[in-house]
This record gives structure tokens, sequence and C-alpha cells, in this order.
């Protein structure tokens, strides 16, 4: 996975990934169904808040997968 060791925008260095639900859907609150929610890792600069690069938690599982194997 090619990830970005620094900011495009500021230089900085200081880079965290949070994580972020989102629905393909206008389904209001309460009434989604568990499919209908998808999980994304972001990751964004701590220094001016650009957003560097948006995974799915589907390809962050395949990624964690492929490392563990010998």
């Amino acid at each position: 996975m090619n990830l970005p060791t620094y900011c495009k925008e500021c230089g900085s260095e200081k880079l965290s990934w949070s994580t972020h639900n989102k629905t393909p859907s206008d389904v209001p609150d309460g009434r989604l169904r568990s499919n209908e929610v998808h999980c994304l890792f972001v990751l964004g600069c701590d220094e001016c808040s650009e957003t560097l690069k948006v995974v799915s938690a589907d390809a962050i599982a395949e990624f964690l997968t492929r490392e563990q194997q010998p």
C-alpha cells in the first residue's frame, strides 16, 4: 500500500489515521442496516487538516492479512 509520509500541502510529517463511517443512501439514522454503513480509514495532516489518503476498511483488512503471511 503506497502511503504518504508527509503532507503535500504544508510539508508536515505529523500524520494521523482516523475512522469515518459513510452511508451511500439517504436513509436516516436509526433506520440503517449494518450492511449500509461503510467504514473508511482517513490519513490526515495534524498541522493543516489536509486529507491525504482515504482507504476502505476492506482494503486495510486485505493489507493486514497479506502482511502477516510468511
